[in-house]
């Protein structure tokens, strides 16, 4: 068995499955009329839906279903879709679906497409209308899934002071590629204790 994903991957398609919305699309995959009750990914991308809690029972009793990578891509995409507005969802509908297709099935790159999946969830997304229980928090209680992931992701924050300017412009592209967001990075204000 192929392995192409990473454990960072894995608990970001954690994450992404505590989502109601997410859920209710990726369990719309499985047999029609059954709900799921435990989720376990595979690091060779499939996705296997348990109808108890108990994974073992489940294939003992051939109780499951297997979705390979590319359905579940798709159906968390699906989801993206109908939780944004606007201009974002235009994006998603575009962009995101051409993407995940290049991605996963041509070049088998599975930890950049649960990346980039996660990134249009957490910043792309009108997903934040309760706080905590867009990514599964307090909003969630009853759901059918019980397993609870934090994630933390640190990246080096690098500040250069160069003759008493600190300001930087950067140019990232936006979720279709065509235009860029230019942002304005610099010390506000410093206090030292």
């Amino acid at each position: 068995m192929k392995k192409l994903l990473s454990e960072m991957s894995i608990a970001y398609m954690k994450v992404l499955m505590l989502n109601s919305e997410i859920r209710e699309k990726v369990q719309a995959k499985g047999k029609e009329g059954k709900s799921y009750a435990c989720c376990t990914i595979l690091d060779n991308g499939t996705v296997i839906l348990g109808e108890t809690r108990w994974p073992f029972i489940n294939q003992i009793f051939n109780c499951q279903i297997k979705l390979p990578f590319e359905s579940w891509a798709l159906a968390v995409w699906d989801a993206l879709v109908n939780l944004s507005k606007g201009l974002n969802k235009e994006a998603l509908e575009e962009g995101l679906s051409v993407e995940i297709a290049r991605l996963a099935q041509r070049e088998e790159e599975y930890d950049s497409v649960v990346k980039r999946l996660h990134e249009c969830f957490v910043h792309v997304c009108n997903a934040k209308k309760g706080g905590a229980s867009s990514a599964g928090g307090q909003g969630d209680k009853g759901s059918s899934m019980t397993e609870r992931v934090i994630v933390h992701e640190k990246e080096p924050v690098v500040v250069k002071v160069i003759a008493g300017d600190c300001s930087r412009t950067l140019r990232f592209p936006d979720s279709t590629g065509k235009r860029f967001l230019n942002f304005k990075l610099g010390v506000v204000d410093v206090d030292v204790d």
